[in-house]
């Protein structure tokens, strides 16, 4: 399972687009987050004409993450007459869609991940720390290819992920990543990935995410930096 990218920005870097990710499985479009800008970046992509349906997971609740989510559901609905279905642990992203003008007849919202998800994907999400008082998730996705772990926005690869990547549980680690030189409280600073993240497994993690271009450095210690699909934004190829 590979990730293709809408945007790679962080929430003060809207030039490089509202961090997000997609891939397809069969007939099926997989969304994993849909921030301000997300939206009109997959609006006119060849994925969203031929899918037949499109699953959303949502990591949180800010802005950047879910701030174009009322308009992509409704769009899918209303225009393309495709059926979207929006996964979180939290509950209250119902809510926020309920104010911003679309109701659950026009979606079908999930809450339980005990089964696989249209295409046979599996999804696990796992707690991670970001912000105080908001609750926070990165997801596991399985296929027949094997699993991935896509962070959202973690202050630290989490634990339990960094152990899955030493033992070659994870094919592959998409994790958001801050150029501070200090401890950051909502995102993993490069320096902290480099202290917990061995060389030989670094070619397996791919950053995203960012504030600030500092690729060259990323790439310098051996990971990769996520890029947008090509046909959207070649300049960050």
């Amino acid at each position: 399972m590979k990730m293709k990218f809408l945007g790679v920005g962080a929430a003060y870097n809207p030039s490089w687009g509202s961090n997000s990710a997609f891939f397809t499985v069969g007939k099926q479009l997989y969304l994993l987050d849909c921030g301000e800008s997300t939206f009109g970046a997959m609006a006119g992509r060849p994925e969203l004409a031929e899918c037949e349906a499109a699953s959303v997971l949502i990591t949180h609740l800010h802005s950047d993450h879910i701030g174009s989510l009322g308009s992509f559901v409704s769009y899918c609905g209303h225009v393309l007459n495709k059926p979207v279905l929006v996964a979180s642990p939290d509950a209250a992203l119902a809510d926020v869609l309920e104010l911003m003008g679309i109701g659950r007849e026009e979606y079908r919202f999930r809450t339980d991940f005990d089964k696989p998800f249209p295409g046979g994907i599996r999804v696990e999400p796992l707690e991670v720390c970001h912000a105080a008082g908001m609750k926070c998730y990165g997801y596991y996705l399985s296929d027949e290819t094997g699993t991935v772990f896509y962070s959202g926005d973690a202050n630290a690869m989490p634990g339990p992920v960094l152990e899955r990547l030493k033992a070659g549980e994870l094919t592959h680690v998409y994790q958001d990543t801050t150029f501070e030189k200090t401890e950051h409280p909502s995102h993993c600073s490069l320096k902290k990935l480099c202290e917990s993240v061995p060389g030989e497994l670094r070619g397996r993690v791919t950053c995203m995410h960012f504030g600030e271009d500092f690729r060259a450095a990323l790439r310098g210690q051996g990971f990769e930096a996520a890029v947008i699909a090509p046909t959207e934004r070649e300049f960050l190829s």
